[in-house]
């Protein structure tokens, strides 16, 4: 499942680049305005001025607003409304020309069309600039992604034939297949379910978050049989509707659920109580700090991968809380779009 952030309105690095050039582009038309009239200053600036904000608005509604329908594949709506802005592109081009320069026009199709051509070799230059700047921007982050994604795959790749992972799982499934073959036969299965969802959602941006819980559910069952009561987990989440319509990176409570077993002891009479929380827009993974003994070598390439993933496809940051009790990672949850809810597959 793929998802994809609504088109961004003007940056600040698109706002810089609308600066940068009118700074270059004013005085420019400043000068031409005061040869074509003769005007004196006094008298072009309103017109240079007219210029700036009426050019800007238009480019920042065509860039920022119509060409994304394109882009989004929405090329229905984009051409329904093209008429529309080409309209009133020519109408405001003719309105505020005419009432500054004193050459007021009947607002008739053919003048709305003259007008429309015209404000469009006004505010052309623009449009290109920062339609260039945005797809260039865009390709960036297509290849920061294909970056960042390739390293997850690696990582999931690696968990697959981790020989630490594989041995320990096997070891307790040898065990249980001597003393009860019934428990082993769910132990099987559920170690089996575990791979499938990796390898089904490897190239996926996003689960939705009933699909991630289930997996988790099946990587906590593998770590009960190996720890015993060592650890505990609770869970704080919505109702079970909303967990279908609210999306996760793959992998995602997986892996700090990970790193919370990795760094923290457990122990069967006081068990670490890992909470796993989704509430505001974020899911949440806590737990008190209890570092283990023997210090544990971690480069923190998981939680680094999943922080430039959110920051890529979600546009949003992983907030990490940590005091000298407690230790937690909240990741934002983004929003499907209304439809009906789709069910988790085992």
């Amino acid at each position: 499942m793929n998802a994809f952030p609504a088109a961004p309105r003007l940056s600040r690095s698109d706002l810089g680049l609308v600066a940068a050039y009118w700074l270059v582009v004013g005085p420019i038309l400043l000068v031409q305005y005061g040869a074509d009239t003769g005007w004196g200053w006094a008298r072009t600036l309103p017109v240079v001025g007219a210029t700036v904000l009426l050019d800007t608005a238009t480019v920042g509604l065509l860039v920022g607003g119509l060409l994304p329908l394109f882009l989004n594949r929405r090329h229905w709506l984009g051409l329904a409304l093209l008429p529309l802005f080409l309209g009133l592109s020519g109408w405001a081009y003719v309105s505020v020309y005419g009432a500054l320069l004193g050459h007021a026009a009947p607002l008739s199709g053919a003048w709305l069309v003259l007008g429309a051509v015209a404000h469009a070799k006004s505010y052309g230059l623009l449009a290109v600039l920062l339609t260039g700047k945005r797809y260039f921007e865009a390709q960036q982050k297509v290849l920061q992604l294909r970056q960042a994604q390739t390293e997850s795959e690696l990582r999931y790749l690696k968990a697959q034939i981790d020989p630490h992972f594989l041995f320990n799982n096997l070891n307790v499934l040898r065990g249980l297949i001597q003393h009860d073959p019934a428990e082993a036969h769910e132990y099987l299965t559920r170690f089996a379910a575990l791979y499938r969802f990796l390898i089904r959602h490897k190239d996926d941006d996003f689960v939705t978050l009933a699909e991630e819980l289930q997996f988790v559910d099946e990587y906590i069952y593998l770590l009960r049989h190996r720890f015993g009561a060592a650890y505990e987990f609770r869970q704080e989440l919505p109702a079970a509707a909303e967990l279908h319509r609210l999306l996760v990176v793959p992998g995602t409570v997986q892996l700090l659920v990970e790193n919370a077993i990795k760094h923290n002891a457990g122990d069967d009479d006081d068990p670490l109580r890992i909470t796993i929380g989704a509430a505001a827009g974020a899911l949440s993974v806590s737990h008190p700090r209890r570092p283990k003994r023997t210090a544990v070598d971690s480069l923190g390439t998981g939680l680094a991968n999943l922080r430039e993933r959110y920051r890529l496809l979600a546009g949003q940051e992983i907030a990490v809380m940590a005091t000298a009790a407690t230790f937690a990672v909240a990741v934002p949850l983004v929003a499907l779009a209304p439809g009906p809810p789709k069910p988790a597959a085992r």
